[in-house]
């Protein structure tokens, strides 16, 4: 089955013109069955042969077709095993190896060894074959042969009632080519006259085959193309409805996901709200301890002021009177007022805070703002983003970044903490 597969592919590929490819193919398929106990394994080299040497002979690949001849002429005449013997198959088949190689052997201008074809081809009385002979004579000269064979062929069509076929198409070429060669131009004119008309009636029977033949299967295609119109309505029917089941699935699916995201999202909202709420109260705390404790200090021992830290003065400084919230506040302000130095400034933020001056007067003001928000409930957002020094656009993103959640959500989150609490 292998074999056959392949040297079926082998042909498809020779016609689609990769002939290449088509003889690789052609040439491992009859390897493999050569290879194999395959019952009818001398009938399909046969086939394979004969198909090879005339593809061979029509590519002018004449030395590779006398080898192939070789091999076919040694499946020909050896013994087939258990297959079933075809009277008269050994002498048809060896009549066309004959017809095949006196036409390579007349082409390749073997003459000698090409007449010697011929003459054991004739020896053979089978004559349906004797059309593969016709290029050996043409190449021969031999255009009398040419003619009688032909016109035998002819005859026996003709006995048979049967002229309208391509067998007489190449009989008739045969012939106007041959009497044309010979110089007889009325009988040429008159075979190719015939040709013509046998090619015309040729087309006319296909064209009518064709049209009964279409008539018979559009009756077919209309009863089948009810039948599918009918199976088709009852599957779009069915594809609706599952359609729609499926998308009011998806729907009631999406719509429980958004409804449970915007819980979570509220839920956490509310969570941040409060730990918002009592971050600011611990901060509180913690300043009023650190500012009591400076105080304490400093009545005590008035020289503390001076010892105190660089940070702690910077501190001090920033949240006397919210000098923070002062939108013109600059680094270089600061460095002058705490009598730090300029070079270890930032230093001293980083290693106070983790943070850069800028980062750590943002996140006062936002905790400021928060405060706001908290405490004035009749404040705007932006009264409270102008109070904190910064523009609406600013204080949304800031904010954001410092909570994670919008000054709108915190203020709207206050009142409903409110009420769980109550």
């Amino acid at each position: 089955m292998h074999s056959t597969a392949l040297f079926e592919l082998g042909k498809m590929m020779y016609y689609q013109g990769e002939k290449e490819r088509a003889y690789k193919y052609l040439n491992e398929a009859i390897t493999m069955m050569e290879g194999t106990d395959y019952d009818l394994k001398y009938d399909n080299l046969r086939y394979y042969y004969n198909t090879i040497i005339l593809y061979l002979l029509w590519d002018e690949r004449l030395e590779e077709s006398l080898e192939a001849l070789d091999k076919l002429e040694a499946v020909v005449t050896s013994a087939t095993g258990e297959e079933t013997h075809i009277s008269g198959l050994e002498e048809k088949e060896l009549k066309r190896l004959y017809a095949n190689r006196a036409v390579a052997l007349a082409r390749l201008y073997r003459t000698e060894e090409a007449d010697e074809c011929y003459r054991k081809f004739l020896s053979l009385s089978d004559s349906r074959d004797n059309y593969l002979i016709i290029p050996y004579l043409f190449k021969r000269g031999r255009y009398d042969e040419v003619i009688r064979l032909n016109s035998e062929r002819e005859r026996e069509y003709v006995e048979a009632g049967d002229t309208i076929n391509y067998y007489m198409t190449s009989i008739r070429h045969s012939l106007g080519r041959a009497y044309f060669i010979k110089g007889d131009y009325k009988k040429a004119a008159l075979q190719f006259e015939r040709l013509a008309a046998l090619r015309d009636s040729l087309k006319d029977r296909e064209q009518r085959s064709a049209a009964i033949e279409l008539a018979t299967v559009y009756d077919i295609a209309r009863k089948d193309m009810q039948i599918e119109k009918d199976a088709a309505k009852l599957r779009v029917r069915n594809v609706l409805l599952w359609t729609v089941s499926a998308i009011v699935l998806i729907l009631v699916f999406a719509i429980w996901r958004i409804w449970r995201h915007h819980l979570i999202i509220k839920e956490k909202n509310r969570i941040q709200t409060r730990t918002i709420e009592e971050l600011l109260e611990s901060k509180a705390e913690l300043e009023k301890e650190k500012a009591d404790a400076l105080a304490t200090e400093t009545a005590e021992t008035p020289e503390a002021q001076d010892e105190s830290s660089d940070f702690d003065r910077i501190c001090q400084l920033l949240h006397k009177d919210n000098l923070f919230l002062d939108p013109e506040l600059s680094r270089d302000d600061i460095i002058r007022m705490a009598r730090v130095p300029k070079n270890k400034f930032a230093q001293i933020f980083k290693e106070n805070t983790g943070m850069s001056f800028t980062e750590y007067v943002n996140g006062k003001r936002m905790e400021y703002a928060a405060s706001l928000l908290k405490d004035n409930p009749h404040f705007t957002i932006e009264a409270v983003a102008k109070e904190v020094g910064l523009s609406s656009a600013q204080f949304y993103k800031l904010f954001q970044k410092r909570f994670g959640i919008t000054p709108s959500v915190f203020r709207s989150n206050l009142s409903s903490n409110a009420l769980v609490e109550k």
